[in-house]
């Protein structure tokens, strides 16, 4: 059987061990769960909003959300929520041109005090 010295230190060590694997999984999560468009989605058609959808509600006033394309960032207006754990907001101009776009977010979701970030790309091609 161990002495107690080395079962201490096994037990811390464990510890230890269980408090970083905890640390690096979590950098992992994000409560996003989905968008309109969709990732990585090519579109026949410019979209009039985006709607990103989380695990549970987001905090409208602590979130952010941005599109970037061929002529740089693109004016949104109307950040809101429609209650059903989503962050909705409309593209002030639906003409925007064919190309790659990308929706930059931030969000504090939940009962989590947490800002998460992140991104997503999609293309329109109506000339297809």
């Amino acid at each position: 059987m161990p002495s107690s010295k080395k079962l201490k230190s096994l037990v811390a060590l464990f510890v230890l061990a269980a408090s970083l694997v905890g640390c690096a999984s979590s950098g992992d999560y994000t409560p996003f769960l989905r968008a309109e468009p969709a990732a990585d989605a090519v579109l026949n058609r410019a979209p009039r909003n985006l709607r990103l959808f989380y695990n549970a509600l987001p905090d409208v006033p602590k979130s952010s959300l941005t599109l970037t394309g061929p002529d740089g960032n693109y004016d949104l207006r109307g950040f809101h929520t429609m209650g059903s754990d989503d962050l909705m907001i409309e593209i002030t101009n639906p003409s925007i041109p064919d190309g790659d776009y990308v929706v930059d977010w931030s969000a504090v979701v939940g009962e989590d005090s947490a800002v998460y970030e992140g991104s997503y790309r999609f293309t329109v091609a109506t000339d297809r």
